[in-house]
């Protein structure tokens, strides 16, 4: 599934919607970060829950992905969307926790346990249901669709600006992990 850009907005909306819980009081702007870095980003949910608050680089505006997939590593260029969101999950978490560094996705702030990424598909998957995002078979899409969907908007975005997208297709992949 390739979500459209009102899909993601409706999530979006979604996961701003939740409520803040004893446990969890970040579940909002932690999905809201969670679906706006796997769909701006291209991140593998796996890759997404490993990250910790040091691996984002404010001034840089990047983030470091370690040993992902065929233990590769790889810096990614963040969106300044992404850029923005990073940025209020991270003043909304600092008001709670004053952590140093620690994963960026948690699942309990008392804890600060790191999100699981069968805790972090279920949460979206549900957010998905919420919003009403459905496959073209009437099924929820999968989370690795929003990694799907990154590259299809970024040659959709080079074609539209006349760029040469085959020249271009190896920052694509390096972006993405690829070889």
């Amino acid at each position: 599934h390739v979500f459209t850009e009102q899909e993601i907005i409706r999530v979006l909306h979604a996961a701003s919607e939740l409520r803040p819980r004893s446990t969890s009081p970040l579940c909002g702007p932690m999905y809201r970060l969670a679906l706006v870095l796997l769909y701006t980003a291209g991140l593998r949910r796996g890759g997404l829950v490993r990250l910790a608050i040091s691996d984002y680089h404010p001034v840089e505006h990047t983030l470091l992905v370690r040993a992902s997939k065929f233990h590769k590593s790889r810096l990614i260029a963040l969106s300044p969307d992404a850029v923005r969101e990073m940025d209020a999950y991270l003043r909304a978490r600092r008001a709670i926790l004053h952590s140093g560094d620690a994963p960026l996705l948690v699942s309990n702030c008392r804890g600060l346990r790191a999100r699981s990424g069968e805790g972090l598909g279920g949460g979206l998957r549900r957010l998905f249901a919420r919003a009403g995002v459905r496959t073209a078979s009437g099924c929820p899409p999968r989370v690795h669709d929003l990694r799907h969907t990154y590259p299809v908007r970024v040659l959709l975005r080079w074609y539209r600006a006349g760029a040469s997208t085959q020249a271009k297709l190896p920052v694509l992949a390096a972006s993405m992990g690829h070889v």
